[in-house]
């Protein structure tokens, strides 16, 4: 535990990490500010609706007409008396038809995306069952503060704590090469086995870097933004939705999500999400040992995966791209459709949970080996 400690120290006293940290604090401030022409309609309707619950019955209509007469008022409950439950009839059909349009060069990847979608099926009578087409959540400004919450906000803190997370990696695993210490320190059994500590170090300091930027980042949203009776209601409202490739539809989940739920969900997934990337620039920092080439082939790494996926998706190689989809760069990327069935960048449920767990075994293994290749390779100056 003191060598974890000694590493920690290296990170706490580089005057470049809290700089960078405290910009993407004020960069996230930034686009908090961004969202205020949806703040005022948000929080008017939690002052309009609080003390109501979020089922939408007879009570619901009656205490919303008992308030004082307005204008947004009356739009409210205009909105509120035309809710019905979208997932009775809910016809899945044009969307399998519309997404297995896409893949239909490859039989493997159309009998993944029917699969899919028959597991949906059930999904969709379930919350007719349970009603959660009729939960408020926050009215007619959902989709677009779900959207700015998750597109936005936590796709920025996830970025900054998965960059930092590496950055910090790379620095402690090159930081005895750049110090000109490396033949001194590694020369002994026990100074190779230095680097494990530095590994440890790397991981545990990304996850708190990551979890200190969503903490701060949405205790300012919060701060502003008016969530008191939001917590309880269903992500799955009829006011939430997704379009994606000029596709609507509703925020189908393959769990019973609240919003308080869900955003604990992400912010969990977010960190294993993190610790992921930090592993993988483990490998590279372990088995290169030189900070700027190690970040080259990283960026190489990560860019190379991303361009691959998209480069299957326009020769139609639908089975390689569905593949592909599982790497973190591409779980990352639709950090705002976690927990759904993300339509053409999922081919599985859960995708995005399974991904995440499949790069932490795979990079975990990667790191134990690049380790055990390391303590055992002369020491190079």
């Amino acid at each position: 535990m003191r060598l974890l400690g000694y590493e920690w120290r290296k990170l706490a006293q580089l005057p470049a990490l809290w700089g960078v940290l405290a910009l993407c604090l004020a960069f996230n401030c930034l686009l908090i500010s961004s969202g205020d022409r949806w703040r005022w309609e948000w929080n008017e309707t939690a002052a309009i609706i609080g003390g109501q619950g979020q089922r939408v019955d007879d009570g619901f209509l009656d205490g919303l007409r008992r308030r004082p007469q307005s204008e947004y008022r009356d739009y409210l409950l205009s909105a509120a008396e035309g809710m019905t439950d979208i997932y009775a009839d809910y016809d899945l059909r044009p969307l399998v038809n519309y997404y297995t349009g896409y893949v239909k060069n490859s039989p493997g990847a159309i009998a993944l995306m029917e699969r899919k979608y028959d597991r949906l099926a059930g999904r969709i009578a379930h919350l007719s069952e349970t009603g959660a087409a009729m939960d408020w959540y926050s009215g007619p400004v959902t989709q677009n503060i779900h959207q700015f919450l998750y597109s936005m906000l936590m796709r920025a803190v996830l970025t900054e704590g998965a960059v930092l997370g590496m950055l910090s990696m790379l620095f402690l695993l090159g930081y005895e090469n750049q110090q000109r210490t490396a033949a001194g320190v590694y020369a002994s059994r026990t100074g190779r086995r230095l680097c494990r500590w530095k590994v440890l170090a790397g991981i545990t300091w990304a996850l708190v870097v990551y979890l200190l930027l969503a903490a701060v980042t949405l205790g300012v949203f919060l701060l502003f933004w008016d969530w008191s009776g939001v917590w309880g209601g269903s992500v799955s409202s009829q006011f939430n939705y997704v379009i994606d490739m000029l596709v609507r539809r509703p925020f189908f989940t393959w769990a019973d999500f609240t919003a308080g739920s869900y955003l604990m969900a992400v912010v969990g997934l977010g960190g294993l999400l993190t610790v992921v990337f930090a592993l993988l620039a483990a490998v590279c920092g372990t088995l290169i040992q030189n900070v700027y080439l190690s970040a080259l082939v990283l960026t190489l790494l990560l860019c190379g995966g991303a361009a691959a996926q998209a480069l299957c998706a326009q020769v139609g190689l639908w089975i390689g791209y569905a593949l592909l989809t599982f790497q973190p760069v591409s779980v990352w990327l639709y950090v705002n459709g976690w927990f759904t069935e993300l339509g053409l960048n999922a081919f599985v449920p859960w995708q995005e949970s399974m991904g995440t767990g499949l790069s932490l075994v795979i990079c975990g293994v990667g790191t134990a080996l690049a380790l055990r290749r390391f303590g055992r390779k002369d020491v190079r100056t």
